[in-house]
């Protein structure tokens, strides 16, 4: 099925926490993307578990995100952050210190300071790239974007880490462990990274999406990377085929496992989706691996 690039519709900006972004369940995201594209059932698991997945998961992105804030925005950092203490737990003082520190730190992400000195180097890399400061100067910062996809009438959602108001560029912050170009091309390929570049491109009708990849060990090198045309347009392919192929899961209540998707992507390409349900009940439910 031929794939052209959309012109963007009206997009509302909002200057919102990320925990009311998040809370915008009914659009849909970069991640819900590729949370679908994975499969169907799986993009209704997560759609369902993702707030209680989320809780377990946020020491996990605390680096990230204490990085993203350094960068971007550090005016805040001390509003939302809070550097933990040693104690020594093995001790009923060191038990009720820390249960104490929690109690003042509620409302705020906790920092070991072996994560906080990370993020201030890491900060530190970024801002040495003189490239990469010409191109968050004079950005929005942090912004959540809601708009519309035409085609399917779903609602959309993105956060772009940052958009320049002067130049058509997005620039994404990637926190990793190697950001040499063959390791971060390796990183594009298992997050899909090239997906998320071409649905924040088209639907914010940016012309261009530059990578910050910056390392999370010494000497926390800093490296700028944009995709070619060709990961882009496949990118745009993949995003295109699970918005309409989402609005047809939700048409028919139907949320395919791992073969049965395969068999709904054919159709896509075939353009017979009509067909979908009598070729499946009359096809064998196995997949070539190629």
């Amino acid at each position: 099925m031929e794939n052209e690039k959309i012109s963007p519709p009206k997009i509302e900006y909002i200057k919102d926490t990320f925990e009311e972004y998040l809370g915008k369940k009914s659009h849909i995201s970069a991640s819900d993307i590729k949370n679908f594209l994975h499969s169907p059932r799986y993009y209704l698991y997560k759609a369902v578990e993702e707030e209680e997945e989320n809780k377990s998961k946020e020491r996990y992105f605390a680096l990230g995100s204490a990085v993203h804030e350094v960068i971007l925005e550090p005016e805040l950092f001390k509003s939302n952050y809070i550097i933990a203490p040693k104690f020594d737990m093995r001790t009923t003082i060191g038990k009720v210190g820390y249960a104490e520190f929690l109690k003042t730190s509620e409302g705020k992400t906790i920092l070991f300071i072996d994560e906080y000195e990370m993020a201030i180097k890491m900060g530190d890399s970024a801002s040495k790239n003189d490239t990469f400061v010409e191109l968050i100067k004079d950005s929005f910062r942090e912004v959540s974007c809601y708009t519309i996809d035409e085609k399917t009438n779903l609602k959309i959602r993105m956060r772009p880490d940052s958009f320049a108001n002067n130049k058509s560029t997005i620039t994404d912050i990637k926190t990793c462990l190697d950001s040499s170009p063959s390791k971060f091309k390796y990183d594009v390929k298992k997050y899909g990274y090239n997906i998320s570049s071409a649905f924040y491109m088209d639907f914010l009708g940016r012309e261009n999406y530059v990578f910050c990849a910056i390392e999370k060990t010494a000497p926390y090198e800093t490296a700028l990377y944009v995709l070619d045309d060709e990961m882009t347009e496949w990118g745009r392919k993949q995003y295109r085929m699970a918005l309409d192929l989402i609005k047809w899961s939700i048409d028919n209540d139907y949320w395919c496992s791992y073969n049965e998707f395969e068999i709904l992507k054919e159709c896509y390409e075939l353009d017979n989706l009509n067909d979908f349900f009598e070729i499946a009940k009359n096809s064998e439910k196995i997949t070539i691996l190629k």
